[in-house]
């Protein structure tokens, strides 16, 4: 996989590559410390919190699964502009919002777009590319622009004085805005539309029934949640730890702690690409896991004080972040059947309930015991998915041929 054949890449992949990095930057600059502004604004204790923050991420993952099979039955590029425009309105909305109840709807309509939007653009990057290596190549380019714009957003926030403040989601709404426009124009003068010729004519019934009898996927599914679970108190439970412990500086740190993040997949991801080129995806996938068990150790162990400590840990799961999370897209695009790619991924937006339920949970744990018990849980965790993911070379999959001689596929 060669970092040089990005140029072989159509127009459309480019604008989605560079869209994630715009929208994600002034993204970060403000939903990373949703818990701090809940906290200040509203007085909320942390389960309080956590059940907002998962109520609005959970009111997502049931869209998700639709939109993956909407895209398979009209089109991608319908579904990537309707979840555009969403997003500009969510945006909007959660800027100007004053209630908690009307502050929490337009969350959760932030979380519902997100999940709208993401399937297509992952499948018209697999259509958009026949070539496994170059669609691996893009996947990887993404998620590292993503990060670039979730290390510049915090430290941007910072510096002009923005940083947890519920205005900045209108710098969001507007690259959401730009990016929509972008899109139209490159759909309209594109050869390539993000349109298959032969669109899936399954039915939701018929769709269930294929996901249920793909053990492999059910494995990959659950498993996925729980890395999903795992990775979430990064942004969510630590962050309510560190402000309910009246951590000193509790903004500055946790913006450098998303720096440190970000800055690591940034540097590390391309470095990774080269040194594991040749190793399977599933190896990938172990030794991702095993620097993501490690760093949940380090939280556990680090004193509340200890900023170097914190700074450590998250390095640490960054590194498992950057082995892990781009090959989850690779493995749901590898074993998806062509014609239903956008169901898989669709699919594939179940693992949110993974890191909607976080929050809650975590806020219970943080509420009865301490940061400490949560993160020794977590730890445990990772050996369940261990031992998950080596089943998958064992489990069933259906015989889509068959399914397509009766035109179920």
């Amino acid at each position: 996989m060669k970092i040089s054949n990005a140029k072989q890449f159509p127009v459309v992949v480019w604008v989605l590559i560079i869209g994630a990095f715009f929208a994600r930057g002034t993204f970060f600059m403000v939903w990373p410390f949703m818990a701090i502004i809940l906290f200040q604004k509203f007085q909320l204790s942390p389960w309080e919190i956590g059940l907002f923050m998962s109520l609005a991420a959970v009111s997502a993952v049931v869209t998700g699964f639709f939109s993956g099979t909407l895209t398979d039955r009209y089109g991608r590029k319908n579904v990537i502009l309707a979840a555009g425009i969403i997003s500009i309105f969510a945006f909007v909305g959660i800027a100007f919002a004053n209630h908690i109840i009307s502050y929490v709807f337009f969350m959760a309509l932030c979380a519902i777009s997100k999940e709208i939007w993401e399937p297509p653009v992952k499948v018209l990057i697999s259509d958009s590319l026949p070539n496994t290596d170059l669609r691996e190549l893009a996947f990887q380019l993404r998620y590292f622009a993503i990060n670039v714009g979730a290390a510049i957003g915090p430290l941007m926030g910072v510096w002009f004085g923005v940083t947890a403040q519920q205005e900045t989601f209108l710098l969001t709404a507007f690259s959401f805005v730009v990016l929509v426009l972008v899109l139209k124009y490159t759909f309209k003068h594109s050869t390539f539309i993000g349109q298959p010729t032969n669109l899936t004519k399954v039915t939701l019934k018929q769709t269930l029934h294929i996901l249920r009898q793909d053990h492999v996927f059910l494995l990959l599914l659950i498993a996925n949640m729980i890395v999903m679970f795992i990775y979430a108190h990064l942004d969510s439970s630590l962050v309510q730890y560190l402000t309910q412990s009246s951590t000193n500086n509790v903004i500055e740190l946790v913006s450098f702690l998303i720096f440190t993040n970000a800055c690591t997949i940034i540097c590390l991801q391309f470095f990774s690409i080269k040194f594991l080129a040749h190793v399977s995806l599933i190896r990938r996938i172990y030794l991702g896991m095993f620097f993501l068990a490690l760093s949940q150790l380090c939280f556990a162990l680090n004193p509340i004080d200890f900023y170097a400590g914190w700074i450590i840990a998250t390095f640490v799961m960054s590194v498992g972040e950057t082995i892990l999370f781009p090959n989850m897209n690779i493995q749901i695009d590898r074993i998806a059947p062509k014609h239903m790619k956008g169901v898989y991924f669709g699919a594939a937006s179940f693992y949110s309930i993974g890191f909607a339920s976080a929050p809650y949970i975590g806020g219970i744990i943080l509420s009865a015991w301490s940061g400490s018990v949560l993160f020794c849980i977590t730890f445990g965790l990772c050996f369940v998915v261990y031992a998950m993911y080596g089943l998958t070379q064992y489990a069933k999959r259906p015989n889509f041929e068959a399914l397509i001689e009766k035109q179920i596929c």
